[in-house]
């Protein structure tokens, strides 16, 4: 019930990185440090130029990642909302 409230805070503001960050910390309280450093490592590559030294090395890390995380976290989620293939981040599908 906590994951989903969190989930629905995300859906509610899909600009605002705030209930993404709330999410990560709690999926580090639940033992799911991957999954956070995922969130983490998510909204730091937006917010820095490609041309970054640490953009190449973070994009190949996130990928790695999403691998593995992806398909178990898609199970997760509530009905109507669906997780982007391309940058993972939620967005309400409801009709």
């Amino acid at each position: 019930a906590e994951e989903r409230g969190l989930l629905a805070a995300i859906c509610e503001s899909p600009e605002d990185d705030t209930p993404r960050l709330v999410y990560a910390d709690w999926l580090d309280d639940h033992e799911e440090p991957d999954h956070a450093e995922f969130i983490r490592g998510q909204i730091a590559i937006h917010s820095m130029p490609p041309d970054d030294d640490r953009w190449l090395s973070l994009g190949r890390r996130l990928a790695d990642l999403e691998d593995r995380l992806l398909p178990r976290f898609r199970r997760r989620l509530p009905r109507g909302v669906h997780l982007s293939a391309m940058t993972s981040e939620l967005a309400d599908t409801a009709d």
